[in-house]
């Protein structure tokens, strides 16, 4: 998932809190400066947060495997003017994650746990429901590579309002049961998962026999020289702790509580991650200190348990570290956002140099790419950047892979007919070149690297591939394109049917607030008396009017979303009242007497009334009737 951020999907702020896995290639922006020095690289770093308006960022560099740089720019507090230093803690989201599989190879370095064994038969107490046991169970490894077909969590899982902080995590995963219901085939595809984490976390706390935080502070945090960084709200991260922001001008949007902490609560400085870079680029070691073996380290780092990996594609998503190409380079690292917060560490062993970036602002995710880009392009500079030669496939081999394709893989199921909607590819070949575009985008090259291996004209390596899954379809997997993982070629008429059917009822209703001046100024002036059935045209127009609040009310959700709100509870009742009203409105005009009715007014209100129905059967597929966001 890039970006899923649901890149706010429905406008929601609790999409920060999607501890957002990685969003570095979404950017592809080539109108910033290539610094050459250091100060060039400061310079260039301040005027990005100046032109998106981010009050604050901590950046490390770590260059030939030592520290080259570390400080800030701008304020950890505007209110009391706190400067930004090296030492400013920030909430790292989703950056929490890699700790978590360290620890958890830690513990298996220590014959404690085997990331192989099947979760059922480790802990048979958390409420796991996969159809596919027999065959593809869901092992600990599937947690840690996102891997399970684990959803997303519910909206209500995310804040923890009213528990303590450290409310059980077997408790959460009792609570909230429906991300754990297994939605395809484990170790086929990656869907960034949360819970999936949370459960990871839960079994250091087994393995070990000591909260997981306490294991990952003793065996991890500590000897790596991280003396403040914590997962709980200590006194000492405390007084570091940078203002969260969002907005412009900014907000404080202060520091909620979240359920799933192991999946996203660690709070740490950019000096003390910079560590955590030399910790990788020293394959496992701090100092002369050998804390994870080399090849532990070379598995975080390497995908194995998709369909895409074991046929050979390198890159996407190992244990909690992306190998991904950003900024024209493969690099390893991950990314984390959380309420105010926004995060990023990157590195390449290859090359020894790392960096990391903190913002202590959700308002852009585009001064986040932009300082990645920066970051990358200035460590990079002095080395090659070879791309893997492409190779000659004819026109007529190319055609095989030709379609489209339709997500598979969405994140977060109860938003997944919006990428259902316009997130599919098109598959084509032109002037002999395979190419990819969305429903109605450009077409993008894709050279082949192997027969069935691709990459863009500006990635160094396959980035995507082409393969049959267990029931013979053809499936493509991308790790460089945002917003799409994984997909099954299927039929090409359904997708623009769909759209068509859609934006035709969407053009028959709101015709009806179009009608609607005319007839209720007619009514109000008298000048409707003797007019009959008046319910024909009211119901069909108060269902629209039904379908518009709900829109309003999803751009209204918040970080309060998971509650029992003005917002969350009219839309429960608005997604009971539309289709209520749309089949009343649909009788009423199939049932009033002919010569009782105006029959051009009886016809739009029965267009009106199907199309309203129409719309009532896609929420439907889309179990959005009885949306209940507040409940587990």
């Amino acid at each position: 998932m890039r970006l899923s951020q649901p890149g706010r999907i429905v406008s929601l702020g609790l999409a920060a809190l999607l501890l957002l896995p990685s969003f570095a290639v979404a950017q592809k922006k080539d109108d910033l400066p290539h610094p050459k020095t250091l100060p060039d690289l400061q310079k260039a770093m301040k005027d990005v947060l100046d032109k998106t308006h981010i009050p604050g960022a901590g950046v490390a560099l770590v260059q030939n495997g030592e520290l080259l740089w570390c400080g800030g720019f701008g304020k950890a507090d505007v209110a009391s003017g706190r400067e930004i230093t090296c030492d400013t803690e920030f909430r790292v989201g989703s950056i929490s994650k890699s700790f978590v599989s360290v620890a958890l190879l830690k513990l298996q370095e220590e014959g404690k746990i085997n990331l192989e064994a099947r979760l059922q038969d480790v802990a048979p107490e958390i409420p796991v429901k996969n159809k596919w046991e027999s065959t593809n169970p869901v092992r600990i490894v599937n947690l840690l590579e996102h891997t399970a077909g684990f959803d997303d969590m519910l909206p209500s899982e995310v804040y923890n309002y009213s528990d303590p902080y450290d409310f059980p995590l077997l408790n959460v995963f009792q609570r909230y049961t429906e991300p754990e219901d297994v939605r395809w085939p484990p170790s086929t595809r990656m869907s960034y998962s949360n819970p999936g984490f949370g459960i990871a976390g839960y079994l250091i706390e087994k393995a070990a026999g000591k909260p997981y935080d306490l294991y990952i502070r003793e065996t991890v945090l500590r000897p790596l020289g991280m003396n403040v960084a914590d997962f709980p709200f200590t006194d000492a991260n405390k007084a570091q702790l940078a203002t969260a922001y969002d907005g412009d001008p900014p907000r404080s949007v202060g520091f909620p509580y979240i359920y799933l902490r192991p999946a996203g609560d660690l709070k740490s400085s950019p000096g003390e991650l910079a560590k955590f870079v030399q910790f990788f680029l020293r394959r496992g070691k701090a100092g002369d200190t050998q804390i994870l073996k080399p090849e532990s380290i070379v598995r975080m780092e390497t995908v194995e348990s998709t369909l895409a990996a074991k046929s050979g594609l390198r890159l996407g998503y190992g244990l909690a570290n992306y190998t991904e190409v950003v900024g024209n380079v493969v690099t390893h690292g991950h990314d984390g956002g959380i309420d105010g917060f926004l995060s990023t560490y990157r590195y390449m062993p290859e090359q020894n140099w790392g960096y990391v970036v903190l913002l202590n602002s959700t308002h852009s995710y585009q001064a986040i790419l932009d300082l990645n880009r920066l970051a990358i392009d200035f460590l990079s500079k002095d080395f090659p950047k070879p791309q893997q030669p492409a190779i000659s496939i004819s026109p007529a081999e190319l055609e095989k892979f030709a379609g489209y394709y339709a997500p598979r893989s969405p994140r977060s199921q109860w938003v997944a007919f919006l990428s259902d909607l316009t997130g599919g590819l098109r598959i084509r070949v032109i002037n002999g070149q395979l190419t990819r575009s969305s429903l109605f985008g450009s077409p993008e090259v894709m050279l082949p690297v192997g027969k069935n291996f691709f990459r863009a004209e500006n990635e160094p390596e396959a980035t995507s591939i082409f393969l049959t899954d267990s029931e013979g379809n053809m499936v493509f997997s991308c790790d460089g394109l945002e917003g799409f993982g994984y997909g099954e070629r299927t039929s090409m008429a359904w997708p623009y049917a769909r759209l068509v059917l859609l934006v035709l009822c969407i053009l028959f209703m709101a015709s009806s607030l179009l009608f609607a001046l005319v007839w209720i100024l007619r009514k109000l002036f008298g000048a409707m008396k003797d007019v009959q059935h008046l319910a024909v045209r009211a119901v069909p127009l108060l269902a629209v009017l039904c379908l518009l609040a709900m829109v309003f009310c999803f751009t209204k959700l918040d970080w309060e979303t998971g509650k029992l709100t003005l917002w969350t509870g009219g839309l429960f009742l608005l997604s009971l009242l539309f289709p209520l009203l749309s089949l009343i409105g649909l009788v009423l005009a199939v049932r009033v007497p002919k010569n009782e009715i105006n029959g051009g007014v009886r016809i739009h209100s029965l267009l009106v009334a199907l199309a309203c129905c129409v719309v009532t059967l896609f929420i439907g597929s889309w179990h959005l009737i009885g949306l209940r966001l507040w409940l587990p």
